[in-house]
């Protein structure tokens, strides 16, 4: 009788839910030997992802998207906040039981290559997780499991003697993906996967992901810079500015209306397919350069380069809030909704 490998079990609940989440790291002087001050990467963030589901995060390189992935699988450590995995405070378990944790969440990194020891043919790489978690299988259906998951990732179990350097980018994110499902997670952290690969192969990447959760039940979050990308694979999104959340809600509000006004420049910005088929608004182009982290604006983090900001914005911090069916942190979101035409679709 074969083996099943996932049960998804549709709960009412989030698998994993975040709460405050904070995460700093100290800025230190060699000279001096002593901390000099601590920048602040992820500033409060609170999110939620549903059983089967995939929540993506969107923002600027330096908003902490990658600092709060890496922090709910246990990479970085939170200076403050929750981290609720499947009912469990896994911020608060020991380490013995934040191993067995790291069987239910798993990671798929950005770049193919450097996330692979090129000392370890692809079947060493795919079972390094039974090496630590040896009761998981047993050694001598290890062969047999690692061809399984080669095929699964559309790989030939032929090439598992072969090492990370004789294989396309495509293959090599192939294999990530084979090694992180190796544990049977039930939660996929893909931290910008596609990002270092090629347009086509792209494409093949985000199917494979897909097929895989509808197959195994798997939960992700998705990160990546290209929000087309985010769009395809997601149900809902987060939009990250400065180590904050500005706007968060289901894909196709989003999409449709934007709340805040960064989310309104990100949409404008992202190119789409036949522009002459659809309407859209005039792109917005943002001024000047994103606030360092070591000394964040007052009140609203994106006051310095909004077009809208008022002294309001100067002054008081937005908080998240219920606005047309999303939670959005501007004190002018009714406004922007107002305003802003529809993003347009291909």
């Amino acid at each position: 009788m074969p083996r099943r490998w996932f049960v998804l079990t549709l709960s009412p609940e989030p698998l994993l839910s975040i709460d405050d989440l904070r995460v700093t790291f100290a800025v230190r002087s060699t000279f001096l030997r002593r901390t000099l001050m601590e920048v602040s990467s992820v500033a409060g963030v609170s999110l939620s992802v549903m059983p089967g589901k995939t929540l993506g995060i969107v923002g600027e390189s330096g908003c902490g998207k990658s600092t709060t992935a890496r922090a709910i699988i246990g990479l970085d450590k939170p200076s403050s906040g929750t981290i609720t995995f499947a009912g469990e405070r896994i911020e608060m378990a020991s380490p013995q039981r934040r191993r067995q944790l790291a069987r239910d969440m798993q990671m798929i990194y950005q770049d193919p290559f450097a996330s692979l020891n090129p000392r370890k043919t692809v079947a060493q790489i795919i079972g390094e997780g039974w090496q630590v978690h040896p009761d998981l299988l047993h050694a001598t259906e290890r062969n047999a499991e690692t061809a399984l998951l080669m095929r699964k990732v559309g790989l030939d179990p032929a090439l598992s003697d072969r090492f990370p350097h004789q294989f396309s980018g495509g293959q090599r994110q192939r294999i990530g993906i084979a090694r992180a499902l190796a544990l049977r997670p039930r939660l996929l952290i893909c931290d910008e996967p596609v990002s270092a690969l090629d347009v086509s192969v792209q494409a093949q990447t985000l199917n494979l992901l897909s097929d895989l959760q509808h197959e195994l039940g798997l939960t992700y979050v998705f990160i990546a810079h290209d929000l087309s990308v985010v769009r395809h694979v997601s149900n809902t999104i987060a939009v990250m500015y400065l180590g904050r959340i500005v706007e968060t809600g289901a894909v196709g509000q989003i999409y449709a209306s934007p709340a805040h006004p960064y989310t309104r420049a990100l949409m404008s910005a992202a190119p789409i397919p036949r522009p002459w088929a659809v309407s859209r608004p005039a792109r917005i182009v943002l001024k000047g350069e994103l606030p360092s982290p070591l000394a964040p604006p007052s009140g609203c983090r994106f006051h310095t380069r909004c077009w809208m900001a008022r002294e309001q914005c100067r002054t008081d911090e937005p908080k998240l809030r219920e606005v047309a069916g999303r939670q959005t942190a501007c004190h002018f979101a009714e406004e922007v909704v107002a305003t802003a035409g529809p993003v347009g679709t291909p």
